[in-house]
């Protein structure tokens, strides 16, 4: 009986761990775009120096799980959280590398005369927050909350191509922004991405929660 409890307090020490990753991924984004509204180079280089923790985060977790799986012979509900937190942790680091690829496109972009801002800002806030209930879905097991965060990221996909067109159209009317315009259909390409990896940890929340997986097609 010991024994079975130490091993659970394992797996709530695994849990607080992503927790912790997503913290520092949410961060991560939130400095990136901050930097980016604020035209704040030094701040966007602090993110690019952070994704080594994120990493070196992500390859900690994983170290934890292979040991639980290889020590503890987990089954049944404890095995899919220990499998699901092994893809959680992916698609943290991913999305903690596309806020790196932000930070870097911030780093050269020359702000110039264009008024995107807001869009990419409205864009950003609804990753976030997504992200924010994302983490709340895997620490309370709630698979209504992962369900229904998956569901805005067609909220994503449309503010995406609506500023995709604008950027566009601007592109073709004023040839002299070219630079600056390619630089922020990189950035809103990066936040698009971002939020598919998100629905990605959505769909790992409801597998570990009940077993089962969804076709979620995008």
């Amino acid at each position: 009986m010991t024994t079975r409890i130490h091993f659970h307090e394992k797996l709530d020490d695994l849990k607080m761990d992503v927790l912790v990753m997503g913290g520092l991924v949410e961060e991560a984004i939130g400095k990136a775009i901050h930097s980016f509204v604020k035209n704040d180079r030094s701040l966007a280089k602090e993110v690019i120096a952070a994704d080594e923790i994120i990493n070196e985060k992500e390859l900690s977790i994983e170290n934890q799980c292979i040991i639980l799986l290889a020590t503890e012979q987990p089954v049944a509900s404890d095995l899919r959280l220990i499998v699901s937190t092994l893809k959680t942790i992916r698609d943290l680091e991913r999305i903690g590398d596309y806020a790196a690829h932000l930070a870097k496109a911030i780093v050269t972009f020359e702000a110039g005369s264009l008024t995107f801002y807001d869009d990419i800002s409205v864009i950003t806030d609804v990753c976030v927050s997504m992200l924010k209930d994302t983490l709340k879905a895997f620490s309370e097991g709630k698979v209504e909350l992962a369900e229904e965060v998956k569901e805005r990221d067609e909220i994503v996909d449309g503010l995406y191509l609506q500023l995709f067109k604008e950027l566009l159209s601007n592109m073709k009317n004023d040839p002299d922004h070219i630079r600056q315009v390619s630089a922020l259909l990189l950035i809103a390409k990066y936040l698009e991405r971002l939020a598919d990896h998100i629905t990605n940890i959505c769909e790992e929340i409801v597998f570990m929660c009940t077993g089962k997986r969804k076709d979620w097609a995008r």
